[in-house]
C-alpha cells in the first residue's frame, strides 16, 4: 500500500479582519551585525544598532507593531512607546508558512490589541520563522538578541526605555521562548543603560512539557518507518525536530521507539530551563487553560479504530488498520497499526505501556481527530470502494484486476486528549518537586491553591487556571488550547470569549499591579489609572474594566468649548495647540463638559514640552461650578515628562453619584520654569471604574511648619512668603483677589482618619475672610476667622468632617492630597504660624 497518502494537517497551527496601521518589519539575529529591515529578503536594506546598513541573511524574527506612535524623523517612522510583546506559538507544519496576520487576526478576535491600545500599550506581534526546525534554546537566543537591539539602537528609538521597559507575553511555545529570552537578555544588559523586563507572562504554555498521545507518536511513526508513507515520513521529522521534542513530556527523539515519559535534567524543559523558570529579575504571572479539579477528566479508553479491506471476488487483497488507545497499565495496548497488500509482507506492529498523561487535567486539543481523518482520506484514496489493479508484464499491461474496498471498522470515539497540563501551565511544585514528576498533576484541585501569592508552590509571582470562578469550569473536559471564539459558520462562542476575556483580565491586572509606583502611589503607566487598583483581588472578576468585556473600546467625547489661556485664537477646533508657557503656576486651558461631570469619568490630555527651562514639570486640575471658578475640586498633582514627546496625563473624578452635580469647567494648570508645550486630544473617557482604596495614612500630624510640603499660589496676584516679627515666625499670604487662593502640597495623597481636627493657628487680625478645606470645598463654607485668642495668637479649631468633601474621597475616607486656603474678599491678607491635625 506504498500509494497510501496521509492529509496531516498543521496539528498545532491556531485558528484565525485587520483594520489597525501596522508596520511589519524583520530581524537578523547576527551578532554584531543584527539588523532589522521592512523585507523579509534582507539583501543590503538593514539597519544595525547604530543604524548603518550591513548586509543580512534570511531573518529569525517577524515583527508587526500595531499603531505605534509616529516619529518622522525616525528610519521607520515611529518610536517605542511602551511596548507589548504577544510572541506567538508553535506552527506544527512542514511548510512553516503561518504569517503574521494570521496571529494578528487570532488577537483581533478577541479585542487584544485595542484592549493594549487603550491601556497605552503598543502591542507588538513576535513571531518565529521557524519553530520547529531551530531549537527553543536558539529562538529564545533571537529574542534576546532582538530586546538587546530595541533597547538602544537609532533605527527605533525608545526614548522612555528604561521607565518603560518590556511587558512579554508569550502563548504556548512562546512562552517558553518569551521566558528563556528575557532571561537571557535581562541578566546580560547593562542594567544603568538599558530597558528592563518589566513584567513576563504566559498564556497555556508547557513549563514542564506538553503531551502528545503516546499512541498518536508511535502511529505516526509507524505510517513513516514500516509504511514508508511520504506525508507520514514528513510529519513524523517534523515532531522529532528540536522545537516540538523538547516540549514534550513523551520523548520523540529520533531512534526511540518507547516514547516513554522523561522528565530528566538532560532534558532542556526540565534541565537549563530551570534556570529562567526560578530567575526573580522580574514578576512572572502564568496562566493555565485547563481545569484544576482535582481529578482526571472522565474519558474513553479508545479514541478510534479504522479498518479497511480490499477484496478481488471475496479474497482480501489489502488491509489497513490503526487503532489509538489510552492504556492505564505497562501490558495494555494503546497504538495497533497493521499494513497488508497482496504482494507484499505484512507490516504490523503492536505498542503497549501506560498512557497517563495522555488525560491529565489540562487543556486539550482534537489530536485523535486530526489522526482519524488524515488516515481515513488516505486509506479510502489508496483502496477507493471501486478501482481496478493493474498487472503489468515488461511494462505492457495484462490484466485489470476489479477490486472493491469495504470499511470494517470506522468509528471516532473521543476525539480530544490533554495537551498543556494544568500543573505544567502553572508550573506548579508539589513537596518541592515539578508537578508533573509527581501525582499530584492528577489530583490538584482548586481548594486552597493560593493562585495569587503561591510562593514555593510555583516558580512564578502569580499563578491561574480554570478554577471555580471560571466561566468553563463547569465544562466535563477542559476546553482547546488558546480556542478561537469564532465558530465555522462565523457566530461566537460567547463561553469561550468569556472565558479568554477572564484570563486576558488576569494578566493585565497582575500586570497593572506590576507597573504601580508605591512612592509616588501612581501608575507608570498613566493610562492603568481608571481600569485598575494595585489592591484588587485578580481573581475578583467583578472588578473587571469594560475596556475588556467589550474588546478594547473606549466610550469617550471630546469637548465643544476649548481655550488656551496662551494661544487665544485656538478653540476646540485645532487639532493640536502650542503656546510658551511662563514659568509658575499657570492656568493653561479652559474646558466646558457643558453638563454635570460623570461620576467615575477620567479627563486626559496629551501634553508634549520641548526647550523646558528646568528638569520638572507638574500639572494641576481644577474642576469648578462656574467658568470663573466659584467652588472647586482640585486633584493631583502629575509629572509630565520633558522629552519632547507627547505624553497623556489624566485624573479620575469621583465615584459617588451626584457628588459632582453643577461641576461642569475644567481648568488644567501647569507649574514649572518654563518651556514649549503643546496640547491635544482633550477628552472625558466615560466607560471606566473607580477602583481608588483608602491611601497610607499620612506621615506627620504637622501641615505647617514642615519643610515636605511646598506652598503654591494659585496665580501672579497671589504673594506667599516668609513671616516674622515679635511674637515668632510664620508664613503670609496675600490674596489681591476674590476667590484667589494657594495651597500646602503634601505631594501624594493621604488618609487622615486617625484625627478628628484641624488646629489652624495664626496672627491677629489677620485670615478673617479665609476659607480652607482639603483638596475641594464640602457642602459648606469653612471660614477660619473669628478663633479664639490664646497667648497672642488666634486658634481655630475644625473638625476634618467639615474639610473633607467625602463624598469624592476614596471610599469616604477622610484623604486629601492638599490644603487649601482661599480669599473670600479681595485685599484678604493671611498670616499662619501653625497648622496641626489632631
Amino acid at each position: 500500500m506504498n500509494c497510501l497518502k496521509l492529509m496531516f494537517a498543521a496539528v498545532l497551527s491556531l485558528a484565525g479582519v485587520l483594520c489597525a496601521k501596522t508596520i511589519d518589519l524583520f530581524y537578523a539575529d547576527q551578532g554584531n551585525r543584527s539588523c532589522l529591515s521592512k523585507n523579509s529578503f534582507f539583501s543590503n536594506s538593514c539597519f544595525d544598532k547604530v543604524g548603518s546598513l550591513v548586509s543580512a541573511k534570511m531573518p529569525q524574527v517577524r515583527l508587526r507593531f500595531i499603531d505605534p506612535p509616529e516619529l518622522a524623523s525616525a528610519q521607520f517612522g515611529f518610536y517605542l512607546e511602551r511596548p507589548f510583546f504577544i510572541i506567538d506559538g508553535i506552527h506544527l507544519s512542514t511548510d512553516e508558512k503561518r504569517t503574521l496576520s494570521q496571529l494578528h487576526r487570532e488577537t483581533e478576535e478577541f479585542g487584544i490589541p485595542e484592549m493594549l491600545k487603550s491601556l497605552g500599550y503598543t502591542p507588538v506581534l513576535v513571531q518565529f520563522s521557524e519553530t520547529v526546525i531551530r531549537s527553543l534554546q536558539q529562538n529564545s537566543g533571537s529574542l534576546a538578541s532582538l530586546l538587546n537591539y530595541l533597547s538602544e539602537n537609532k533605527a527605533i528609538p525608545f526614548p522612555n526605555g528604561k521607565q518603560d521597559g518590556f511587558v512579554i507575553l508569550g502563548i504556548s511555545q512562546g512562552g517558553i521562548i518569551g521566558r528563556y529570552g528575557s532571561y537571557l537578555y535581562d541578566t546580560k544588559r547593562n542594567k544603568a543603560e538599558t530597558a528592563p523586563v518589566r513584567f513576563f507572562a504566559s498564556l497555556d504554555s508547557p513549563h514542564q512539557g506538553a503531551v502528545m498521545p503516546r499512541g498518536l507518536v508511535a502511529s505516526i511513526d509507524f505510517w513513516a518507518n514500516e509504511a514508508e508513507v511520504g506525508a507520514a515520513e514528513a510529519f513524523y521529522d517534523l515532531i522529532s525536530s528540536p522545537g516540538a521534542r523538547d516540549l514534550l513530556i513523551y520523548d520523540t527523539e529520533a531512534g526511540n521507539t518507547t516514547y516513554k515519559p522523561r522528565t530528566g535534567a538532560d532534558r532542556f524543559l526540565f534541565g537549563d530551563y530551570r534556570k529562567a523558570a526560578e530567575y526573580k529579575g522580574f514578576p512572572t504571572v502564568l496562566v493555565a487553560q485547563g481545569q484544576l479539579k482535582g481529578k482526571d477528566p472522565a474519558h474513553k479508553n479508545k479514541y478510534y479504530a479504522l479498518e479497511r479491506r480490499t477484496e478481488l471476488l471475496s479474497k482480501v487483497m489489502g488491509r489497513a488498520t490503526s487503532v489509538l488507545a489510552y492504556s492505564t497499565t505497562e501490558s495494555g495496548e494503546y497504538a495497533r497499526n497493521r499494513k497488508y497488500e497482496f504482494n507484499t509482507d505484512v507490516d504490523e506492529v503492536s505498542k503497549k505501556g501506560s498512557t497517563d498523561f495522555d488525560f491529565v487535567q489540562g487543556s486539550t486539543y482534537p489530536f485523535a481527530k486530526t489522526l482519524y481523518e488524515s488516515l481515513r482520506d488516505g486509506m479510502e484514496e489508496a483502496m477507493p470502494k471501486n478501482w481496478d489493479k493493474k498487472v503489468k508484464v515488461g511494462g505492457l499491461t495484462v490484466a485489470s484486476l476489479p477490486m472493491k474496498s469495504y470499511w470494517n471498522d470506522d468509528t471516532l470515539y473521543q476525539a480530544s486528549s490533554t495537551f498543556i497540563p494544568t500543573v505544567s501551565a502553572m508550573d506548579l511544585k508539589c513537596d518541592g518537586e515539578l508537578a508533573v514528576r509527581k501525582g499530584c498533576a492528577h489530583s490538584q484541585g482548586s481548594s486552597g491553591m493560593p493562585f495569587e501569592t503561591p510562593g514555593s508552590r510555583s516558580s512564578a509571582k502569580a499563578i491561574y487556571a480554570v478554577d471555580p470562578t471560571h466561566p468553563r469550569y463547569s465544562e466535563s473536559m477542559s476546553g482547546r488550547h488558546i480556542e478561537s471564539p469564532v465558530k465555522d459558520d462565523g457566530s461566537i462562542d460567547k463561553k469561550v470569549l468569556a472565558g479568554m476575556q477572564v484570563d486576558i483580565w488576569r494578566v493585565l491586572c497582575e500586570v497593572a499591579k506590576a507597573d504601580y509606583n508605591p512612592a509616588t502611589s501612581q501608575f507608570r503607566n498613566p493610562k492603568l489609572g481608571g481600569f485598575f487598583s494595585p489592591k484588587t483581588s485578580c481573581m475578583d472578576q467583578s472588578k473587571m474594566p469594560a475596556v475588556i468585556k467589550n474588546g478594547g473600546i473606549l466610550q469617550s467625547k471630546s469637548f465643544g468649548y476649548v481655550r488656551y489661556d496662551y494661544n487665544t485664537a485656538a478653540t476646540e477646533r485645532s487639532s493640536q495647540v502650542a503656546f510658551v508657557l511662563p514659568a509658575g503656576w499657570k492656568k493653561v486651558m479652559l474646558v466646558d463638559n457643558g453638563l454635570d461631570v460623570p461620576a467615575s469619568s477620567i479627563f486626559e490630555v496629551e501634553a508634549k514640552v520641548q526647550n523646558p527651562k528646568s528638569n520638572w514639570m507638574k500639572a494641576e486640575l481644577l474642576l469648578t461650578s462656574r467658568k470663573d471658578g466659584g467652588s472647586q475640586v482640585q486633584f493631583a498633582e502629575l509629572n509630565v515628562p520633558q522629552d519632547g514627546l507627547f505624553h497623556t496625563v489624566r485624573w479620575q473624578m469621583p465615584a459617588t453619584a451626584g457628588a459632582l452635580k453643577n461641576f461642569r469647567w475644567f481648568r488644567l494648570v501647569l507649574n514649572s520654569n518654563g518651556g514649549l508645550v503643546t496640547l491635544r486630544k482633550p477628552r472625558l473617557v466615560i466607560n471606566a471604574n473607580n477602583l481608588e482604596e483608602v491611601p497610607a495614612a499620612i506621615p506627620s500630624a504637622k501641615i505647617y511648619p514642615n519643610t515636605s510640603y511646598k506652598v503654591v499660589p494659585w496665580s501672579d496676584s497671589v504673594v506667599v512668603k516668609d513671616y516674622s516679627d515679635g511674637l515668632g515666625s510664620g508664613i503670609s499670604m496675600n490674596f489681591k483677589s476674590s476667590l484667589d487662593g494657594a495651597h500646602f502640597d503634601l505631594k501624594k495623597n493621604y488618609s487622615m482618619d486617625a484625627y478628628k481636627n484641624l488646629n489652624v493657628v495664626y496672627w491677629p487680625g489677620t485670615c478673617q475672610n479665609t476659607s480652607i478645606f482639603f483638596d475641594a470645598k464640602s457642602k459648606k463654607n469653612v471660614n477660619i476667622g473669628n478663633g479664639s485668642l490664646q497667648n497672642g495668637f488666634v486658634v481655630k479649631k475644625l473638625p476634618l468632617s467639615d474639610l473633607v468633601n467625602t463624598d469624592i474621597t476614596p471610599k469616604g475616607s477622610l484623604s486629601a492630597s492638599r490644603l487649601g486656603l482661599q480669599a473670600m474678599k479681595s485685599g484678604e491678607k493671611c498670616i499662619v504660624r501653625s497648622i496641626t491635625l489632631e
